[in-house]
């Protein structure tokens, strides 16, 4: 399947906020709503929603936060926290209410003014090192 014409196609380094970038391996459909910016080609759909830090928490902090409203399904949980950016991601299989199935790969970026949360959905497993790869990806420029 083809990429879709009414969308810009893009590929490469691409500045999700002002202070946040991602790294795409290939070409994908890029738009902005008002929820996030997404990324997605035929299988694998990738959500970036950036927020503040008006919380005043620390990045450690947040990254607790984040893992304890993880669901109870959650697998494949990886942390780590370098180069002043923390990182939390998971994976999880949800069943839409049309009975569907969906995998996805939740991530979370921390950096000292802000953070991305990133939902990657793909049709099929062998998208996951693909969506591990843009989530890993994303690089505060604070």
């Amino acid at each position: 399947m083809a990429l879709n014409p009414n969308y810009a196609a893009v590929s490469g380094r691409q500045q999700a906020t002002d202070r946040w970038t991602v790294m795409l391996p290939g070409e994908f459909n890029r738009r902005e709503e008002e929820s996030g910016l997404c990324f997605w080609r035929p299988g694998l759909t990738v959500w970036l929603t950036a927020y503040g830090t008006q919380d005043g928490l620390s990045i450690e902090d947040r990254m607790t936060r984040d893992r304890a409203k993880a669901s109870a399904a959650a697998t494949d949980i990886v942390e780590s926290l370098e180069s002043g950016v923390g990182r939390l991601s998971y994976r999880l299989t949800e069943t839409r209410p049309d009975g569907a199935i969906v995998q996805g790969l939740y991530s979370f970026a921390h950096g000292a003014d802000g953070q991305v949360m990133v939902a990657a959905y793909f049709d099929d497993a062998t998208e996951l090192e693909t969506a591990r790869r843009i989530s890993d990806s994303i690089t505060y420029t604070g």
